[in-house]
């Protein structure tokens, strides 16, 4: 009895040993269909700026495979003057000489929204002439909460300046505390601005005090219809403060007050020494070599003129021969952190077709692309998407092939978990590759238009903390860009955000920076992020380096919601497996099989996990420690039906070549 038992027991124990060892994932590549095609070159794009010199880096970024690079970087596209070589014209716009040349500078808005709460009735702001809607100009503060409202007093710009214009009809508006929605109100979709008690007010001009009934709310809104410079003409307010029985409610920062437009009036900083110029970029954009790096540059609406444009496009391809081809107006324009911004896509539109007619009377071989961000709407409340918006205007004025690509930023996703982020990507591109299709529904004619993302990365709000700098930001990252892959193949361009950034990564213990280089000076400049040793990865191996031929996305199946499987069947006819390993704490043994497709049984593998990299915030300043590339090592067990264990948190790169 005692033996049957012992024996009885032996075999369960060897049942369940098998039972521990058989794969639990299977992968399948099916190499006869074709997902999408792609070229290396637009997908592995980067971000390189103004503020982090990156000319010590150009190797690190060849290395990385990283030759498509877009610059001044991000919101100073919007206040970035490209030559400080010039002079002002009367109504103190920037005029660019183009036969001579000073470092690029940064500059500031003469009458920006900041000026009505700076306390000083010296300065103004003031609103934009250059708009489709001059009888529906406004301003809001942000109360930061519901408060209870009950008066406002407005220092109207002819305080200042007797010449200024002022609103001779105005209402005073709420924000509905019942809407859903309450941050950022000028991005909604609906209108949910309602009237206070102060309806139709005549404006005085000089100091005015309006006392309305009180509302809960967290935004009271100036509406202004009528200026009192005439049709179509511009206010302006020099300060602008909110009252709850008697106290004023004191914004808490700059980014309590927001308007319709600015005024484009600007004075250049003086100090632009310190600048990575226009003129140092070129010269660090032509030093790439074997390969040629490709420029992408940003060209400034917020704050900029279209002579300012078109000069910038002769300088570089008719006098200097730079023969620059790609030119993206404005950055995020319709968000209030921009400079000019929030810009409703409708004036967008208005303002780049002049941009765009300017630019491309002195070079008519570049391509011009625009904002259009997927998932955002017009800013005018009408329900329209912000690409709808921008293709129905140039429709309106029969100029739709003005349309030459569409430009979108991601970063998502604010407040979510660290384990939703993970399994985020493909939920995420398939929502923007919906939101595009159903954008361009009635345009038939560009239903390939070409789709940009100039930014993307990680939000710096994911929970427990911020993830830039982390193993898991690469995890990520190398989902993200297969994702696009799939949904845009060769229409689609992406460029990370960014090369060096600069952020409280190093001192602060949940801090970040999307820099994948580290940019402050110390021990550890310049050293690798994850974000880095992916992208190598990426377009080393899995991918060619800069590669400007057809690549071909096909069909990776797993039955694993913790792996991620991507598949690229090379010109050369190596076929390279992408496998991400999203669990932190199991290794998922895998069975993996091929058709269409017959390898050798050897295979090169890279590896990348926590044995190559970690963040360390032992002691300042914090950096990765190790900050290794992938482990290389080869198998010679592959062919069409093979094992494989993927490690926790990893990113593994298999190739094969055929027999």
């Amino acid at each position: 009895m005692k033996t049957k038992l012992i024996l009885a027991l032996f075999c369960c124990f060897i049942s369940f040993s098998l039972f521990a060892e058989s794969s639990e994932t299977l992968i399948n590549i099916n190499v006869t269909n074709k997902v999408n095609t792609f070229k290396p070159i637009n997908i592995f794009g980067n971000n390189t700026n103004g503020w982090a010199n990156p000319v010590q880096v150009k190797d690190k970024i060849q290395e990385a495979g990283n030759y498509f690079l877009r610059y001044p970087g991000g919101s100073w596209g919007d206040c970035f003057f490209w030559n400080s070589s010039g002079e002002y014209d009367e109504q103190h716009n920037w005029v660019t000489y183009t036969d001579e040349y000073s470092n690029s500078a940064l500059g500031e808005l003469l009458y920006s929204q900041l000026k009505m709460i700076d306390k000083d009735n010296k300065t103004v702001w003031m609103s934009n002439k250059d708009t489709d809607f001059p009888n529906h100009q406004w301003v809001y503060l942000d109360l930061q909460g519901k408060k209870k409202p009950d008066k406002v007093i407005i220092i109207w710009g002819n305080y200042t300046n007797k010449s200024f214009p002022f609103a001779k009809k105005f209402t005073i508006q709420y924000w509905d505390p019942k809407d859903g929605r309450q941050w950022m109100p000028y991005d909604a979709e609906k209108n949910s601005w309602l009237n206070t008690s102060a309806v139709s007010v005549l404006g005085t001009g000089g100091k005015q005090e309006v006392v309305f009934k009180p509302v809960i709310t967290q935004y009271i809104r100036i509406l202004m219809t009528e200026s009192s410079a005439g049709k179509n003409s511009e206010y302006s307010i020099a300060e602008l403060q909110v009252f709850e029985k008697g106290q004023e409610i004191i914004p808490a920062n700059n980014n309590s007050i927001v308007a319709s437009s600015c005024n484009t009036a600007v004075e250049l900083n003086a100090n632009n020494s310190w600048i990575f110029g226009f003129e140092q970029y070129m010269e660090f954009i032509n030093s790439f070599s074997p390969k040629k790096a490709i420029p992408l540059i940003i060209v400034n609406l917020g704050s900029g003129t279209p002579q300012m444009a078109a000069s910038w496009v002769k300088y570089a391809n008719k006098i200097k021969n730079y023969n620059i081809k790609y030119w993206e107006i404005g950055n995020e324009n319709g968000g209030q952190w921009e400079t000019g911004g929030p810009m409703n896509m409708y004036d967008y539109t208005r303002r780049f077709i002049k941009y765009y007619e300017a630019m491309k009377a002195v070079d008519p071989s570049i391509t011009i692309i625009a904002q259009g961000q997927a998932g955002a709407y017009s800013g005018t409340y009408d329900g329209v998407s912000a690409i709808e918006a921008f293709l129905g205007r140039l429709a309106k004025e029969n100029k739709l092939h003005y349309a030459e690509g569409l430009v979108t930023h991601k970063y998502p996703n604010w407040g979510q978990k660290l384990e939703d982020l993970l399994a985020s990507p493909k939920k995420d591109m398939e929502e923007m590759a919906a939101q595009v299709k159903k954008s361009l529904e009635k345009y038939p004619e560009l239903k390939n238009i070409p789709i940009w993302i100039t930014e993307f990365n990680t939000s710096d709000q994911i929970k427990p903390y911020d993830i830039s700098v982390r193993l898991e930001n690469g995890l990520w990252l190398a989902q993200y860009i297969p994702e696009f892959i799939r949904h845009f193949g060769n229409r689609g361009y992406m460029m990370l955000w960014d090369v060096m950034n600069g952020g409280s990564a190093i001192n602060n213990p949940t801090g970040g920076d999307h820099g994948y280089l580290q940019a402050e000076q110390g021990p550890y400049q310049y050293q690798e992020r994850a974000d880095y040793w992916v992208m190598k990865m990426l377009t080393n191996y899995w991918a060619l380096s800069g590669d400007e031929n057809e690549h071909t996305m096909v069909k990776a199946n797993v039955n694993n919601n913790m792996i991620a499987v991507y598949a690229n069947l090379k010109p050369d006819n190596t076929l390279a497996l992408l496998v991400i390993n999203k669990d932190p704490e199991k290794t998922y043994k895998s069975d993996i099989s091929i058709t269409g497709y017959s390898p050798s049984n050897d295979a090169k593998i890279w590896r990348f996990d926590k044995e190559n990299y970690k963040w360390d915030t032992s002691e300042q300043p914090y950096h990765a420690n190790p900050s290794n590339p992938p482990s290389e090592f080869s198998i010679n067990n592959a062919g069409e039906k093979f094992n494989f264990d993927f490690k926790p948190y990893s990113i593994t790169v298999i190739q094969l070549k055929k027999k």
